[in-house]
């Protein structure tokens, strides 16, 4: 299996793997409103945005982190957002998630997510699908809600820029997908 040459497509998405023309979209919409409850701070400039990409597309390349981006399947060009399953070749990957504000409040991101959760079901061995996440973000809370996830830890995590996350720790279980 190489990561660079996943496609998942749904009925309202194509999610596939980041590249550098992705930059301006990300750099536009990764905003402080996005970032209010993830561990990165908001891109002040595409120039933000290019280590992640590079570092994204390296892992790509090493088969360890299937870093995504999701476009509408009606209009191919149209960014939606990113979503990451990370540490792929461990027993524990992690996804992640986040839409551009306005997609917001479509079900995209469960779109996503389940999507992405089907294919890890079919194309790696794990124990379980961790999703992290901020104990006030309702909305994202949701997603791993609606597929049968259970909070298994909760903590606190610290921001590059000085904010506290209180963490709470799905666990999405192969099986129930």
């Amino acid at each position: 299996m190489q990561l660079l040459d996943v496609e998942i497509v749904t009925e309202r998405l194509i999610l596939r793997p980041i590249d550098l023309i992705d930059l301006e979209p990300i750099a536009r919409e990764f905003d402080e409103e996005i970032t209010r409850y993830m561990y990165p701070p908001p891109a002040r400039s595409a120039m933000d945005v290019a280590p992640f990409i590079a570092n994204s597309i390296e892992g790509l390349s090493n088969n360890t982190n299937l870093q995504l981006v999701a476009n509408l399947a009606e209009n191919s060009e149209q960014f939606v957002g990113c979503l990451g399953l990370h540490r792929v070749n461990t027993p524990t990957p992690e996804l992640g998630v986040w839409i551009a504000k306005g997609f917001h409040r479509q079900g995209l991101g469960l779109e996503a997510i389940e999507a992405l959760c089907g294919w890890a079901a079919d194309e790696i061995e794990c124990d379980y699908l961790r999703y992290t996440v901020d104990r006030e973000n309702l909305p994202s809370r949701r997603i791993p809600e609606n597929l049968g996830g259970e909070i298994e830890d909760e903590y606190d995590r610290i921001t590059p820029d000085g904010r506290t996350l209180n963490i709470v720790e799905y666990r999405i279980y192969p099986e129930t997908i």
